[in-house]
């Protein structure tokens, strides 16, 4: 006998293929394969199968339009154990009615095994072949069918005490019929629950969309509406993912259960991540069409095309508005994906209003763990940080934990840091630590850092403690730092932790005005040192008026060192000034050495080597270092030289050295040479190498 081959079916449309299965009594199986419609006036009445492979290997064979084609054993006993013996009957079974080889074709049927179960007459659930177990508790669900349909009881819940008297009353007529009942009962209700049926994950849909069903075991079958009752009346605890499939059977259970409230994608797999594929990508496409909110997703649609890791970073990117995805196998995703919640969580809580947060919170309820990352982006969001935090605290309040780095966030918070501090001292008062962290965060916070520390300074002012860090943090705040370090300073002087440091990092980077008042309320522990003089040097907003306060209230103190005139010379927004203070204030402060006077030389103009000369002349050795530094200075060399020949004319020795520096000048080098020999022709000492130079 041939092979059977697949004709293509229209995939534009809704068309599908039914399976009529001819009636016999025989071991052969015999059926017609033909496409039907699942709409319009073409329609035919199906009952739709659900079952279990059992495997991939084709054991058995069957006859289709003549043909043969290969079943796995548990298609070939279900259909024998389906056949009428005496009346066809026109069934749909995925394995026959789907080519299974073509891809194409597959990811359409997929789409449309919602409407295919959803249109059948009735689904039939076949858990397999019979045992006597089965057998009896099967039959007691049957007599209590039967029992029940004199009782207007289509609405009876699960949980309605109805039911136990119904079940109560047949029992006497069952112990008659099998002995041990109660214990064949509940050993017959705990097979049934552990066969792969229920793990399968394809059979969801199949029982999802279901309007009517009936259970299967061997010959017997009982509505799905009563064999949901089964466990409960019987007394077995099904595991959860057997109660869950139980849940959503047609009947009073689909209607009472958790099917009814919440069937998002995220639910599905919560309940049923346990379930069983042969293929990956099936343990999200078997979900999409019974879910609430991705049955109609582009880019979530059965495609067999694509890899299993694809699909992972389709219904990660759908569930959590991810880009970066952590887990890249189904097994690791389904493991872990719920972890997913703190991640997504975190950018909800920082980037989105309250509102976008209850709704998630609710959406995903006690899945979701409130973590110390959680807070901390809640109380760092900018626009409604009060708002997310208020949820946080009233809905999930006992683990919200108010850490150092939670209160660090809001600290710096710069639309809305005042407001989250203040509910959080409010609420949370205890918890709250000011440390240096959190004080750098609120001297640091461009936009709101004054405020914040306002509140702070009011409710916690005692454990404020302003130190060097403190400073620098401030320092860094070019839009409010000062202002934040002026509160301070009028308000919370004490609780400057006043080091060498932090005095030096004072003049560095803050304005006269914040000097003064460290000097005036804490002047007995500031004390000048060379690295704040250095500091004061070269600050390029405020070092003049800086300096000039240092030399007004401590000017005996001021040494001006070498590095106190290189950090002058390395400020290039007030550095002049700065020098030309010290020269005419603080001459006599001037620690008049060799590299002092070089580093003057070259680095700064006429007018503040005239003024050394002034002050301090008879202390200053013109000697060739000296006299090299000048001619190498390539902004003032050329006056400072003029300066020095007429002051100090004598003294100038031209060596073979000094014009190699000059000739080193690009800039100015040719005038100095050009005013040595008009000026000072006899200090020069001739040599071979300095002719050399000149030519």
């Amino acid at each position: 006998m041939d092979d059977f081959k697949y004709e293509p079916i229209d995939l534009e449309g809704p068309a599908f293929r039914l399976l009529r299965l001819f009636k016999g009594r025989e071991s052969d199986i015999e059926c017609e394969l033909f496409q039907a419609w699942l709409y319009g006036d073409s329609a035919i009445s199906y009952e739709a199968l659900s079952y279990t492979w059992g495997g991939t290997e084709m054991t058995e064979h069957v006859k289709i339009n003549g043909r043969r084609l290969g079943v796995t054993i548990n298609l070939y006993l279900a259909l024998q154990h389906l056949r009428f013996q005496d009346l066809d009957r026109i069934l749909w079974v995925d394995a026959i009615c789907i080519d299974q080889s073509n891809k194409k074709e597959r990811g359409h049927q997929v789409q449309q095994m919602r409407d295919i179960y959803n249109q059948a007459d009735k689904v039939i659930f076949w858990l397999g072949p019979a045992t006597y177990e089965t057998n009896v508790v099967m039959d007691s669900l049957k007599r209590l069918h039967e029992e029940s349909i004199k009782y207007t009881c289509k609405d009876w819940k699960l949980t309605d005490k109805r039911w136990i008297d119904l079940w109560l009353a047949v029992q006497p007529i069952l112990r008659s019929q099998h002995l041990g009942l109660v214990t064949r009962q509940h050993a017959g209700m705990e097979s049934l629950l552990e066969r792969p049926w229920f793990k399968r994950v394809w059979i969801l849909q199949e029982v999802a969309n279901a309007r009517a069903a009936v259970v299967c075991s061997g010959a017997k079958s009982v509505s799905a509406r009563i064999f949901a009752l089964g466990p409960l009346l019987i007394g077995v605890q099904p595991e959860p993912h057997c109660q869950a499939v139980l849940d959503i059977m047609p009947g009073p259970s689909r209607n009472d259960s958790w099917w009814s409230q919440k069937r998002d994608l995220y639910t599905l797999l919560l309940k049923f991540k346990g379930s069983k594929a042969s293929d990956q990508r099936d343990m999200i496409y078997a979900f999409l069409s019974i879910s609430s909110d991705a049955h109609d997703i582009d880019n979530l649609r059965a495609d067999y095309t694509k890899t299993a890791q694809q699909v992972v970073y389709e219904a990660t990117s759908f569930l959590f508005d991810l880009s970066d995805f952590p887990y890249h196998t189904m097994p690791r995703f389904l493991c872990n994906f719920t972890s997913l919640n703190t991640e997504y969580l975190c950018r909800v809580v920082k980037s989105y209003d309250a509102n976008n947060v209850a709704s998630f919170l609710k959406r995903r309820g006690d899945e979701v763990a409130i973590t110390k990352e959680v807070v901390k982006a809640a109380a760092g969001n900018t626009r409604s940080g009060k708002e997310v935090m208020t949820i946080l605290l009233e809905q999930r309040g006992g683990e919200v934990k108010v850490t150092e780095e939670v209160v660090e966030a809001a600290a710096g918070n710069t639309q809305s840091g005042k407001e989250v501090m203040a509910l959080l001292l409010e609420q949370r008062g205890g918890e709250v630590k000011v440390t240096e962290e959190v004080v750098k965060a609120a001297v640091g916070n461009t936009e709101s850092g004054k405020e914040v520390m306002t509140l702070l300074l009011e409710q916690r002012g005692d454990e404020v403690k302003v130190t060097e860090e403190v400073v620098k943090a401030a320092a860094g705040n070019t839009e409010s730092g000062k202002e934040v370090i002026a509160l301070l300073l009028e308000q919370r002087v004490e609780g400057f932790n006043i080091t060498p440091g932090l005095v030096t990092e004072l003049a560095r980077l803050f304005s006269a005005r914040s000097m003064a008042l460290l000097l005036k309320r804490r002047r007995d522990a500031v004390y000048v040192t060379e690295e704040m003089v250095k500091a004061a040097a070269g600050n390029t907003r405020s070092g003049k008026e800086v300096m000039a306060l240092l030399l007004e209230q401590r000017g005996g103190e001021v040494k001006v060192t070498e590095d106190v005139v290189i950090a002058a010379a390395g400020n290039t927004w007030s550095g002049k000034e700065v020098m030309a203070l010290l020269l005419k204030q603080r001459a006599e402060g001037f620690n008049i050495t060799l590299r002092l006077v070089t580093v003057l030389a070259r680095l700064f103009s006429a007018r503040f080597m005239a003024l050394l000369s002034i002050q301090r002349g008879g202390e200053v050795k013109v000697i060739e270092e000296v006299v090299k530094a000048i001619v190498r200075n390539t902004k003032s060399g050329v006056r400072v030289i003029a300066l020095l020949l007429k002051q100090r004319r004598d003294k100038v020795k031209i060596t073979e050295e000094v014009i190699k520096a000059a000739a080193g000048n690009t800039e100015s080098g040719k005038e100095v040479m050009t005013l040595f020999l008009e000026q000072r022709t006899e200090g020069f000492n001739i040599t071979l190498e300095l002719i050399t130079e000149l030519a």
